[in-house]
């Protein structure tokens, strides 16, 4: 079966409930009234004789029956002078009357009084000649030893023909409420009135019982714990009901003992922690009102609290019930806040759901006010919750077949989404092979041309200029190649930020003069402005920072035909040693549409390649942002403009690094900066070989050596002497790990603490870890930069050779 089929089917069932309450309803009304009706056959009303009565308030003094009878000095009271309801007790109550058969005939009665969940309720009829009946009732003892083995508290009383009898009636609960009604029926109506409660309470328990079946069956088929967290909330009210009449003392647990006093209040507090949790799930509270999430947080704590004072603490076991009652209070309170601040924000709320939660609160509220004596006792107070939650059960049954319903809409239309992102895929493949084709075959062509040019004519006057194109288009098909390669490395979710010391304001400065240029060449203006105040040295991915910001202003520059681009940069102290680096970027350009608006940061989107015919670019840039900029922590965001052209912001922690640079100078300014020294290269590929000799030409006192792979330069480290390795890793024969493996471990003919500096276009993390691992000096990805190579090499130099 499917989701979709359970959904569908699930107005059936609410529906089926509805009507199985209301055939319930239907059916006892006139049943009722029928009873009223019947004569003497079954008397229309019961016999209080409350009137009759009197009442000794006895407080915690456990007086035997003995003393009760025979100790003129304690004071009964008449009955009619309290209120049948005492509140929340664990004190002892005394009752006494008199019964009188005047007529001819015997007369059999049963007499109820107290609660079916009052602990001790104990009858002792005395008859004109002094004899002592006693009978037993009250959940304290084993349900087989009732006198009368009824749910509720009942006694049997048969009267002789003109016999009186004088009885007396003990009470005590263990807290809970303590009701005192004297209520005499006639054998025929007791069990007349008894089958027309069981049929009532079968309807009743048998909605709770299917509606909590239904929310557990659904939920294994959608996984919305608001449907776990309401069915078991209707599986305990329900149990919880079964308690207070009774009925779980005489089916569950007709031994009595631990478990059996404590039923009311266990399932009453487990109850109110899935309403709880169901209304915070049923609201989304955590995002809809965090206020009200933390509250209904600390009532769920306080429900805990609860239920380990009542199973953990037993002299505290009389305040548990008061207790239950006021959290009960405060979870209504909470639902109905919560139900006016959806209304006050606007969120949709079902109004089937208002309805059902109108009802329980009207029923609790109802209940409880009754057990806090505030109103007076009657059967519509006594059963004002099951009024109450039967209602509602029916009405959230509605509201959560709305939800499925709801439910099933989305989950229909997300089917509907994931077929057109799967067509979009198909798509975005094809376009993005065919985009990527042309934009490096575009600086492939002018490389290749110009190159052809220059083979062909090795005079011509504007071989300057013809090497700027080339070293241009060189560096648009590196930019493009590396970011495919970080879009690979972030889809396998192996990013990582390289953190190191490094000069904040050349930095800024390098991409300052780039994107100067980029602008400069569309006619734009370029406002960069570095402020005083900025941190000379900071710790950070300098690379990461440095893609981010050249992603960004590479955007504005292409999407800008006019006017120009203007970036501000400010500092905020965040403590003594970090540092927050706001940026923002404004452009003119021709802004972004509110449809791609919500997908910028995305990649391989349809829309990323709606634009192609006019701006170039493989649409990875502003994902590649968005990800290093969550990694380091900061924030992004980017909105159009009022006039023209959008508003990039971006903010950016760091540590400072106030300490003095370390020593080093670059290509230009350093001079000689290496002594007389031998290099030894390890590398296989040509062209690469012919690039460090170029470098190495106007590097006067310096000796390089070149060996093809790792088995070659083991062989020649075997003649010859070496200061330095510039190491490859892929190379044939032996690579660049072993060879290195074999120097460290000391199986070489040469110190196994000589510098090796490796030479990769290899910059993956795992690769990172493992050459370090072998103990590498430091690394240098290709191409190679020659400036940077000085640097690296002075740096791991022995101190002997650099010169100061």
């Amino acid at each position: 079966m499917t989701k979709t089929y359970f959904m569908r089917n699930f107005n059936k069932l609410h529906y089926l409930v509805f009507g199985i309450f209301l055939h319930a309803v239907a059916y006892l009304s006139p049943a009722i009234s029928n009873a009223q009706q019947l004569g003497d056959k079954f008397i229309s009303n019961p016999i209080s004789i409350r009137s009759k009565a009197s009442v000794l308030l006895a407080g915690q003094n456990a007086y035997d029956f003995n003393e009760i009878r025979n100790n003129p000095a304690l004071s009964f009271v008449p009955l009619t002078q309290i209120e049948e309801n005492t509140g929340f007790t664990n004190d002892n109550y005394w009752l006494t009357f008199s019964l009188e058969n005047p007529s001819s005939e015997s007369t059999q009665y049963y007499l109820e009084t107290g609660r079916p969940i009052t602990d001790i309720v104990d009858l002792y009829l005395v008859d004109g000649n002094g004899k002592v009946e006693r009978q037993y009732s009250g959940d304290k003892i084993p349900f087989a030893q009732k006198t009368v083995q009824h749910r509720k508290s009942i006694f049997d009383i048969e009267l002789e023909p003109n016999e009186k009898l004088e009885a007396f009636i003990h009470l005590k609960s263990d807290g809970e409420v303590v009701m005192l009604p004297l209520t005499l029926y006639k054998k025929d109506q007791f069990f007349y009135l008894t089958y027309k409660e069981q049929i009532f309470y079968g309807f009743f328990y048998g909605i709770l019982i299917l509606a909590c079946v239904i929310y557990l069956f659904f939920f294994s088929a959608l996984r919305d714990r608001a449907f776990i967290y309401y069915g078991l909330y209707v599986l305990f009210i329900a149990l919880m009901q079964f308690s207070l009449d009774g009925f779980f003392h005489q089916y569950f647990t007709p031994q009595g003992g631990w478990l059996s006093d404590r039923a009311v209040l266990l399932t009453a507090f487990i109850s109110l922690f899935f309403f709880g949790k169901y209304g915070d799930k049923f609201f989304n509270l955590k995002d809809n009102c965090t206020f009200l999430h933390v509250s209904g947080k600390v009532l769920g704590y306080g429900v805990v609290l609860g239920t380990l004072l009542l199973l953990a603490v037993p002299p505290l076991f009389k305040y548990c019930y008061p207790l239950a009652n006021a959290i009960g209070i405060l979870v209504l309170l909470h639902m109905i806040a919560s139900l006016v601040v959806m209304k006050i924000k606007k969120v949709k709320v079902d109004p089937y759901f208002v309805v059902g939660i109108s009802f329980l609160v009207f029923g609790f509220v109802v209940f409880i006010l009754n057990n806090f004596n505030a109103i007076e006792n009657s059967f519509f107070t006594n059963n004002g919750a099951k009024f109450g939650i039967g209602f509602e059960i029916i009405f959230l049954s509605i509201s959560m077949s709305n939800r499925i319903r709801s439910l099933r809409m989305e989950n229909e239309k997300n089917q509907l989404l994931a077929l057109q992102r799967a067509e979009d895929m198909n798509e975005i493949k094809s376009s993005f092979l065919s985009n990527i084709s042309h934009e490096l075959r575009t600086p492939l062509n002018l490389i290749m041309g110009v190159a052809t040019s220059l083979q062909q004519n090795r005079e011509e006057e504007d071989l300057e200029e013809k090497c700027k194109l080339i070293l241009s288009s060189s560096k648009n098909l590196l930019g493009y190649i590396e970011d495919i390669l970080d879009f690979t490395v972030i889809e396998k979710g192996n990013q990582e930020l390289k953190e190191t010391s490094f000069d904040l304001l050349s930095t800024l400065e390098k991409i300052v003069k780039t994107q100067r240029a980029n602008a400069e060449a569309k006619n734009l203006d370029f406002n960069f402005v570095i402020p005083n105040g900025l941190p000379t040295r900071i710790v950070g991915d300098k690379g990461k920072l440095v893609q981010i910001l050249n992603h960004l202003l590479d955007n504005a520059i292409k999407f800008t035909n006019h006017g120009g681009v203007e970036v501000k940069v400010h500092a905020k102290s965040k403590g003594k040693d970090k540092v927050q680096l706001d940026f923002e970027i404004a452009d003119t350009g021709i802004g972004i549409s509110k449809e791609k608006m919500s997908t910028i940061f995305e990649s391989f989107t349809k829309k990323s390649f709606m634009d192609k015919r006019e701006f170039s670019g493989l649409g990875l840039g502003l994902y590649i942002v968005k990800t290093y900029v969550d990694l380091q922590g900061g924030t992004i965001n980017i909105k159009n403009n009022q006039q023209e052209g959008t508003t990039c912001h971006l903010s950016l922690g760091f540590e400072v690094d106030e300490q003095v640079m370390e020593l080093g100078q670059d290509l230009q300014s350093s001079g000689n900066a290496l002594g007389a020294s031998r290099i030894l290269l390890v590398e296989d590929n040509k062209m690469n070989q012919t690039v460090v000799k170029l470098l190495f030409k106007k590097w006067e006192n310096v000796s390089l050596t070149i060996a093809n792979h790792g088995k070659e330069a083991l062989e020649i480290m075997e003649k010859e002497a070496f200061d330095l390795v510039l190491m490859d890793l892929q190379m044939p024969e032996m690579d660049g790990f072993e060879t290195t493996s074999i120097i460290r471990s000391g199986r070489a003919n040469c110190s196994p603490e000589i510098p090796i500096i490796v030479l990769t276009a290899d910059n993956t993390s795992d690769t990172r870890k493992e050459i370090f691992r072998l103990g590498v000096n430091d690394l240098l990805t290709k191409p190679v930069n020659g400036a940077l190579l000085l640097s690296k090499i002075n740096k791991n130099f022995p101190i002997s050779i650099k010169v100061a």
